[in-house]
């Protein structure tokens, strides 16, 4: 079976489905970002991709790559917001380094903010790095089982590590948090994310020492023994970081990284993070379709503002990149929390009426979510409707119509 998927042709963004390859150049755009840098081809040995994303999508390869794009973008609004809130910005960071970065879904967007010998990326899996350094030119790092083997002599402003804590066994979480902390430049940030306890399986219980670790993971290779699914209370966290030398300041943030992950930055001795916010970015879905009257449509679902203290400012409905309607919330949304357990603030349900006189056939719908924390979501749908993005947990839901 490897060596079958190792000669399967990697996944072209030009093979997907047209309109769901509109609705990523579309989002793409909204970003002020190349959507042709970034829709590279996928290896077929990217696992994330392959073995998680894709098979949560029925195999449709289509949906799958927006999922990528969007998970991506929502990636790339965490980084941003350590670089400004720590850095002042892109152009005052020197080294970053994406460690655990797999095939480079995050080097897709930081090739356009950094100069790639300024990106430094790091994996167990030597393909992965090898494939980064051909593709984009990058500088690579191979990761080890044991972080006593690490061979990386650099040091990075900014160290980035996106679920791979939230896999580690509690020796290991320990080790690799302080070898990882070891490679930080003077002034510089570890940001590094994990699963909170919440989310912890149902029937399932904490241990006592803050950590439950799990021998299962999306990966079909690496060893259930280092790589599983760990959950962490703060206090375990906490006082993970009170162990590393200087007594560096840290921030937590709820839900800061992808959908289901706490994010925390912790500064270099006497590096001050208090001015570093991380807001999560606003999600949201079409649900169903109404045919009506006349050719008219009525549109609805639900949109999350997930940071505690914000809240969701706007909704608007956007034709060929115009606003045409406004939505107002018209209802509470409990329902949608139990994919988002121990949400910081309640789903809103919308909705909205589309016709003939403002909608030509074929045409993008853009519903776009506002937050006061200067972050926005988007979901897309077509008219007249055919189908939809939403989201529900990590499972497809058809656009249901009537």
């Amino acid at each position: 079976m490897a060596v079958e998927q190792a000669r399967a042709p990697d996944l072209s963004f030009d093979d997907i489905d047209p309109r769901y390859r509109a609705f990523i150049e579309d989002y793409i755009g909204l970003y002020g970002l190349d959507a042709a840098a970034f829709c590279r081809p996928l290896p077929r040995a990217d696992e994330m991709f392959f073995k998680a994303i894709l098979p949560n999508y029925e195999q449709d390869a289509s949906i799958a790559a927006f999922k990528f794009t969007e998970a991506t973008l929502r990636h790339f609004d965490t980084v941003r917001q350590i670089v400004d809130g720590a850095f002042g910005g892109f152009e005052k960071l020197g080294s970053f380094l994406d460690f655990a970065s797999g095939y480079g879904r995050l080097t897709r967007i930081m090739l356009q903010k950094l100069r790639p010998d300024q990106i430094h990326v790091a994996d167990i899996y030597k393909d992965a790095v090898d494939w980064q350094r051909q593709a984009f030119g990058v500088a690579g790092t191979y990761s080890t089982p044991d972080p006593a083997h690490l061979q990386h002599a650099d040091r990075h402003d900014l160290i980035f590590v996106g679920s791979l804590f939230s896999h580690l066994p509690a020796e290991l979480f320990h080790r690799w948090l302080a070898a990882l902390y070891g490679l930080l430049t003077p002034g510089g940030v570890l940001a590094f994310s994990v699963h909170d306890e919440s989310f912890l399986p149902q029937g399932e219980a904490m241990d006592a020492s803050g950590i439950r670790y799990f021998r299962f993971s999306e990966s079909g290779s690496l060893d259930a023994d280092i790589y599983g699914m760990s959950y962490v209370s703060e206090a375990f966290v906490g006082e993970a970081i009170g162990r590393l030398p200087g007594r560096p300041a840290w921030r937590r943030f709820h839900k800061g990284a992808y959908e289901n992950q706490d994010l925390y930055v912790v500064g270099a001795p006497g590096k001050d993070v208090s001015n570093v916010f991380v807001a999560s970015t606003p999600m949201g879905g079409f649900e169903t379709a109404t045919h009506l009257t006349n050719g008219t449509v009525e549109f609805s679902g639900w949109a999350l503002e997930r940071t505690p203290g914000r809240r969701l400012t706007r909704l608007s409905v956007q034709l060929g990149g115009e606003t045409r309607l406004e939505v107002a919330p018209d209802c509470e949304r409990p329902d949608v929390l139990t994919h988002f357990p121990k949400a910081a603030n309640t789903p809103i349900g919308w909705r909205f009426r589309l016709g003939p006189e403002l909608a030509r056939p074929g045409e993008m719908i853009r519903l776009r979510m506002d937050s006061d924390s200067g972050l926005f979501g988007c979901a897309y749908a077509e008219f007249p409707p055919r189908f939809a993005m939403t989201y529900a947990g990590w499972s497809r839901r058809a656009l249901r119509q009537g």
